[in-house]
């Protein structure tokens, strides 16, 4: 293929944006794959990237990424009014995706086109059912190497409730170390009709941002979170809460809305501890409700936990939702800004001995209970510290890059905590490629994107 023929192809496949398709939909192992192509340069050919689920990256290379995205076109022509398709039809499509492949590659092989999709197929369904990743491939990105042929980030983080609404109190929790509960961007007069979050949806899904989560504030408290959900059911739906409005009906609404995750905030098994945390007597026990009514109606839970010294008893909150049938859980330290500068001011966060003392310790509970652990905060410890430490990974600032917000006014700003200072430009109102090529985001992402520290806590 000549170099000005795969420029064109190159070119061709990203105007088509990010393809998509979900396979085994109502299955255990359903995977959903996000294959989102790299801005064209004429000298280079870097990686497709092949999201799945929205936690696995596979680095796809030119040939695979064009029989894949030649794949998921003929599924979605195939599904459109259904979610199954029959073996019969499956051939048809196979058979349709070589014949395509072969218009591209004349001289490549048909059994080599067909084993290379089942072989990718397979790759895929086989990560997303049971996370097994074969020791040869070259699972995950380099971000800091690959920045320069993203054109929008992995993921968007829809803030869709304030912390106030006319200067009353639209929160029903006051936590202490909520990063949200301050700035301009989160005290408003009227919040965003439906049909404008739809409007910002869309424009997410133009830009090529395959994953969104849906928090605030409480973002349950939004009359329209279900109708939100399934509005964006292309992306890879995730969920941040309290849990403290989490009804059986709600949790029901939501599972059948395909939403794809639900993480709800737990400070303690101790409900005095969560209690006295979350600023609410009585909040644990709506919290634990709303834990087991998401586990009831089949939603995948993660439990998310900011350490501080109140609530440094991080084990036994560990072996508590475990017992609930919780199999994932996340920490962090304090992200210093919000009500959480107060707590970090009067010595109410932990010091970093004390931190990674609590995470070895959790690293080792969680293998032997067999559950996931993360730990979100970049710069509390380094990289080497935390795989050492026996985590999976280490946490990377992933401001205007990997992550980025919109304010419950339709404002982008570079992270869900970065609520202080101008935005980047209102997404209904400005082009996106203005918004992800300005000064400031061009310049966050030089600096602190990829890195291991938070531009907040240098701050």
């Amino acid at each position: 293929m000549s170099l000005f023929k795969n420029y064109d192809r190159k070119r061709k496949a990203w105007l088509d944006g990010v393809a998509h398709a979900t396979l085994d939909p109502d299955g255990p192992g359903s995977a959903r794959m996000h294959l989102v192509p790299p801005k064209p340069l004429i000298l280079k050919d870097p990686p497709s990237q092949l999201i799945i689920n929205g936690t696995w990256f596979l680095p796809i290379g030119p040939s695979w990424a064009t029989v894949l995205r030649i794949f998921f076109k003929e599924l979605q022509n195939h599904c459109k009014n259904k979610r199954h398709i029959s073996e019969h039809e499956t051939d048809l499509i196979e058979k349709t995706v070589v014949t395509k492949v072969l218009e591209l590659y004349p001289k490549t092989e048909e059994n080599l086109i067909l084993s290379d999709l089942r072989e990718i197929i397979t790759l895929g369904v086989n990560i997303a059912t049971n996370g097994y990743i074969p020791p040869e491939t070259n699972i995950g990105m380099n971000l800091e190497e690959y920045s320069q042929y993203m054109t929008a980030p992995h993921r968007m983080d829809l803030i869709l409730a304030p912390m106030s609404l006319n200067s009353k109190r639209a929160c029903p929790l006051e936590c202490v170390c909520c990063y949200a509960d301050y700035g301009d961007f989160m005290d408003i007069e009227k919040p965003l009709e439906t049909s404008e979050w739809k409007q910002i949806i869309d424009r997410c899904k133009d830009a090529g941002i395959p994953m969104l989560t849906f928090t605030g504030g409480e973002p349950l408290t939004s009359p329209d979170i279900v109708e939100l959900v399934k509005y964006s059911s292309w992306f890879v739906t995730r969920l941040n809460t309290s849990g403290y409005n989490l009804t059986k009906e709600l949790a029901n609404e939501l599972h059948s809305a395909s939403l794809d995750g639900i993480q709800i905030t737990l400070y303690s098994d101790d409900p005095k501890i969560h209690d006295d945390l979350v600023g609410k007597v009585g909040a644990w026990e709506k919290t634990i409700q709303g834990i087991k009514n998401a586990m009831d109606v089949g939603l995948s839970v993660s439990i998310n936990t900011p350490l501080v010294s109140r609530n440094k008893d991080y084990i036994s909150l560990i072996r508590f939702v475990h017992e609930l049938g919780v199999y994932c859980v996340g920490c962090s330290s304090l992200i210093p800004t919000g009500n959480a500068v107060e707590q970090i001011r009067t010595g109410k966060a932990l010091n970093k001995t004390e931190l990674k003392d609590i995470l070895s310790e959790a690293v080792s509970v969680c293998k032997e209970l067999i559950m996931e652990i993360s730990f979100t905060s970049p710069g509390w410890l380094s990289s080497e510290e935390l795989i050492e430490l026996g985590l999976p990974s280490a946490p990377v600032c992933g401001a205007c890059l990997s992550n980025m917000a919109i304010t419950p006014t339709g404002e982008v700003v570079p992270c869900q905590s970065w609520l202080k200072g101008p935005s980047l430009g209102d997404i209904r109102a400005q082009s996106w490629d203005k918004i992800w090529n300005s000064k400031t985001c061009k310049e966050i992402r030089k600096d602190f994107a990829t890195k291991g520290s938070c531009p907040l806590k240098e701050a």
